[in-house]
């Protein structure tokens, strides 16, 4: 890519973010580095600079990006049919799918300390509180719950199940022991069964 002519299209920054996340994929965030990126888009050493200040601000741009498609992810399962159960059991499904299929991105956006850096009035901050606000949504609905304090206890519940159970298995720390005679789609349900709680009318 020439310089001149990203510049020209104004689609340098993202080819960036777009760089930058196809090499958090294949070599994870830690490595990630402004100069590489510079050499394989065929830019000047100083042209990323000139849209990110230093390589944790493309980080958390990556961040943002990957938190946005787990919100058109649980935006889709809002959409499906059936009852508020279901849902909530989808959106748990999209969320460790999220975390298989882009297990560099995922590790990025939880495990880097972004998110303790993450402020409401920044990007990160208010792409993450969106997300949450979304899920409590699709969780209220279908615990028909209205009091905000044991809401918000089944979510915090519901992420550190979903979270710990998504690290466990991207780390291959689930041994053929722990598994006995489950099948994966029996320990994913068993997952979301935990992680959803106890729903009304079951």
């Amino acid at each position: 890519m020439n310089e001149t002519r990203a510049y020209h299209h104004g689609n340098l920054r993202q080819s960036l973010i777009d760089a930058a996340l196809e090499a958090v994929e294949q070599q994870g965030y830690q490595a990630l580095s402004l100069r590489d990126l510079a050499q394989v888009l065929e830019v000047s050493r100083g042209a990323p600079y000139r849209h990110f200040a230093d390589r944790d601000a493309l980080l958390r741009a990556c961040a943002c990006e990957g938190f946005r498609r787990l919100l058109d992810a649980h935006g889709e399962t809002a959409q499906e049919t059936g009852t508020a159960g279901d849902r909530a059991r989808a959106a748990c499904r999209a969320f460790l799918s999220f975390a298989e299929a882009q297990p560099g991105l995922f590790l990025l956006m939880y495990d880097s300390g972004l998110l303790q850096q993450a402020e409401d009035e920044d990007e990160l901050g208010a792409v993450l509180h969106q997300i949450y606000t979304g899920i409590a949504t699709t969780l209220r609905e279908a615990l028909e719950e209205s009091d905000d304090d044991r809401l918000q206890g089944r979510l915090i519940a519901m992420w550190s199940t979903l979270y710990g159970y998504a690290r466990l298995r991207q780390s291959n720390m689930l041994k053929p022991y722990m598994l006995g005679a489950l099948s994966r789609e029996q320990t994913e349900a068993a997952v979301i069964t935990a992680a959803v709680g106890p729903l009304p009318g079951m």
